[in-house]
């Protein structure tokens, strides 16, 4: 009788399991289809490269601008970026002078991601400076002004973000240099990572948006 009953207990436990699991699909879905229905109003035109999205009133003003290039050019706004292999060109531009020469991320699609349970998955590309303004924070300004948009505009939703560490730079430990941004590790893939649960997304867009406010000042410090 008391292994009938187990049994019982466990098929009842796996049946709660797979409706929790249905009911989390279901409501990803749902909410994915709301970011979908993003208002599309918030870009000047299809053709500007401002996207109001990563240039806010006060960081135009301090002479700092994001300009955006959306790899999907039929569709140049942010709902784009949340399809499979979306893509994203950021450059930072202070005055007349561009700070960065390569920097972009991608839409991985969970396969490739590291934890394999976050609803988004985004990669960092290659990431380049120009000379003339490295070691002055530009990488940590483009790396923490694109996860606080996206974690912003994906309240409800896990996110991890990722980053292949190519760095060429003669340090002893390259994973330094990004590990207040992506800490976690991955040393035989040179990877460097952090999954942001929507759980504690307050309390990371308050820690992240002090790193950049610190970033940026230094950063302005040094133009």
């Amino acid at each position: 009788m008391k292994i009938i009953e187990v049994g019982v207990i466990d098929i009842m436990l796996s049946l709660k399991c797979f409706k929790d699991s249905l009911k989390k699909l279901l409501f990803s879905e749902i909410q994915k289809e709301k970011i979908f229905q993003i208002n599309e109003n918030y870009q000047d035109s299809e053709e500007t490269t401002q996207d109001s999205l990563f240039n806010d009133i006060e960081t135009l003003r301090r002479g700092i601008k994001y300009e955006t290039y959306y790899e999907n050019w039929e569709n140049q706004n942010f709902k784009s970026l949340l399809k499979d292999r979306g893509c994203l060109e950021l450059k930072l531009v202070y005055g007349n002078n561009v700070l960065s020469d390569s920097f972009g991320f991608r839409n991985v699609g969970i396969e490739e991601s590291v934890t394999k349970c976050a609803d988004f998955n985004f990669r960092f590309k290659s990431i380049v400076v120009s000379e003339k303004y490295r070691k002055i924070g530009v990488c940590s300004c483009l790396l923490l002004k694109a996860i606080i948009v996206v974690l912003e505009n994906l309240s409800d939703f896990d996110v991890e973000f990722s980053l292949v560490n190519t760095t060429n730079i003669d340090i002893k430990n390259k994973f330094y240099i990004y590990n207040s941004i992506l800490p976690d590790i991955v040393t035989k893939e040179n990877l460097q990572y952090k999954l942001f649960s929507s759980v504690n997304r307050i309390s990371d867009l308050e820690h992240l948006r002090k790193q950049y406010e610190i970033k940026l000042n230094r950063l302005l410090a040094k133009l």
